[in-house]
């Protein structure tokens, strides 16, 4: 796709790794990154040094098909938990139409 990540238009990378000008807002887990923009520019870039593995790829691109967060068992439960919402995989097709009770 592009040859670096702050290449891709929509990427934040550009925005919290080089500073570059753009509509984002920081997320309180960037600014704890470090006490200035200059450390948190390095931190962020630190986050991205990391090579992921085949197996790593593989989750992330399941995840990302399936619209589903990467985390064990407990992590899904606090995602669910927090939003009211069911995660894994749904069945497939139309869901069912609700006959309507009759007294």
């Amino acid at each position: 796709m592009v040859n670096r990540p702050e290449d891709y238009k929509w990427s934040s990378y550009g925005v919290n790794a080089w500073g570059k000008k753009g509509w984002l807002k920081p997320h309180a887990d960037y600014i704890r990154l470090g006490g200035n923009t200059a450390d948190r520019f390095h931190a962020y870039r630190e986050l991205f040094k990391i090579q992921l593995d085949e197996m790593d790829l593989h989750l992330l691109r399941e995840a990302a098909h399936y619209c589903q967060p990467v985390g064990d068992e407990g992590y899904r439960r606090a995602i669910e938990d927090k939003y009211g919402i069911k995660l894994g995989q749904l069945r497939r097709g139309r869901p069912r139409k609700q006959r309507p009770e009759y007294g």
